[in-house]
């Protein structure tokens, strides 16, 4: 049973992914899983519970991989919020396709979806805004940091979104010695207000 749940869910993410929520109709998905209807209906309810299944099983691997603990293991902020923007990336790279349909769906939101998704992943949003904005402040707090919270945010959110989206988008696949210069120019200039001297 478990199983045969799981091969609708990975047969529906991946059309999910390449033609679209509209485009993907319920018989599409039984006819690939060689199952009726009312086995998505038995598991899902509808199309629409199938995709926020899929949004769940998504989430459930990326937040498996980004516990919190990991970042207990690093004492400064600026430190976190490094390994936050490495993690993004290496991310990424790993799970691109995971990544693609992420941003698809949170750049591109089908109307029939807008206000559910929106509020579904509020949580989400909210948990990182809330971190990044923490780890900001802290940097102030230490004065390692000179620019304003809300301003950092923005920089912080906006580096980690444009990297992300070149990595999926135009198969960026850098070396970890270039996350980590991308890292140091990033904060020295535009979170510390700093010049920034190559090691």
């Amino acid at each position: 049973m478990e199983q045969k749940r799981e091969q609708i869910l990975e047969i529906a993410f991946d059309l999910f992914l390449t033609i679209g929520y509209e485009a993907t109709t319920v018989r599409m998905i039984c006819r690939k899983a060689e199952i009726e209807a009312p086995t998505i209906y038995y598991y899902f309810g509808s199309k629409r519970g199938l995709f926020f299944a899929v949004v769940d099983w998504i989430l459930i691997e990326y937040g498996q991989l980004k516990t919190k603990s990991e970042l207990d293991t690093y004492k400064s902020p600026e430190e976190k919020l490094r390994m936050i923007f490495m993690n993004s990336i290496q991310y990424a790279m790993t799970y691109t396709r995971q990544t693609k349909f992420y941003l698809r769906y949170t750049l591109f939101i089908p109307e029939e979806l807008k206000d559910d998704i929106n509020s579904y992943m509020e949580k989400t949003y909210e948990q990182r805004n809330t971190l990044y904005r923490k780890l900001v402040k802290e940097c102030l707090d230490r004065h390692c940091s000179e620019t304003e919270i809300e301003n950092g945010y923005r920089k912080m959110k906006t580096l980690v979104d444009d990297c992300t989206f070149n990595v999926v988008f135009s198969g960026w696949s850098p070396e970890e010695s270039e996350i980590i210069e991308i890292w140091d120019i990033f904060y020295h200039l535009q979170l510390k207000g700093t010049p920034y001297l190559r090691h």
